[in-house]
């Protein structure tokens, strides 16, 4: 099971926040020593610009360069709601690149990002007791988080990433029976994200065939160090 280290953006800085709720905001530093503390570490990092994610546009193309310039892998996404949005951050060199809101409001402009750049595009499936959640978190639909995920591997969706906003940044577990209600519908590649804090959690989410995991505000925090995500991915590869 891979275990990606988070790394979410506003104004330069690296923050978390609970529920997704912008004024929770804490702050963690700056991105680029961050980085550097992890080079060849992780071989994967997950990069998320929440500034763009509110604003509609990518506002931290220049961390995910300098990301892959130290050799990363990069999983990124916030805010790319045109066709020139992902072109730009696809660019930069990023491996996995997130869509959310315009994945759900414009499925047309999906399938022409699966066309154009196939596998390397993603969709955040970001959910608050089974509804889909869009404009960073800010807007609540009524759109049922199960029939979303079988939509998007029916249109060529390989990889799509979870996130339950009730757990997210509250450090007390992932949403398992969710991410197991996932995997019996669709046969991608899942990643869990959103209160990923243990061993424990992570052993749960390999038993219910995760195949990826997101850990932020446990790292940042330091609940958890770096070197302990390593053991536990060796540990549940």
């Amino acid at each position: 099971m891979r275990l990606l280290p988070a790394i979410d953006l506003i104004g330069g800085k690296i923050v978390r926040l609970t529920e997704g709720d912008f004024s929770t905001e804490e702050q963690y530093g700056d991105p680029y020593e961050l980085l550097k503390e992890w080079q060849g570490k992780v071989p994967m990092i997950h990069l998320i610009d929440l500034e763009g994610a509110k604003a509609g546009e990518p506002r931290h193309l220049d961390v995910v360069h300098y990301a892959k310039s130290l050799g990363f892998l990069v999983q990124t996404g916030g805010g790319i709601r045109s066709e020139a949005s992902l072109d730009a951050v696809m660019e930069t060199g990023a491996d996995r690149v997130l869509l959310g809101t315009k994945a759900f409001m414009d499925p047309d402009f999906l399938d022409r990002a699966i066309e154009k750049y196939g596998n390397r595009v993603a969709v955040a499936l970001d959910a608050y007791d089974g509804k889909v959640a869009i404009n960073g978190w800010q807007e609540a639909t009524k759109l049922d988080d199960i029939s979303v995920a079988q939509d998007l591997v029916q249109r060529g969706i390989e990889t799509i990433l979870y996130t339950d906003i009730g757990s997210d940044g509250k450090l007390n577990g992932p949403n398992v029976s969710r991410m197991k209600a996932l995997r019996q519908i669709v046969n991608v590649t899942l990643i869990a994200s959103g209160g990923v804090t243990t061993e424990e959690d992570v052993k749960e989410l390999k038993m219910a065939k995760i195949d990826e995991a997101v850990v932020g505000k446990a790292l940042l925090s330091g609940k958890v160090s770096i070197d302990e995500l390593i053991e536990w991915e060796a540990r549940y590869a």
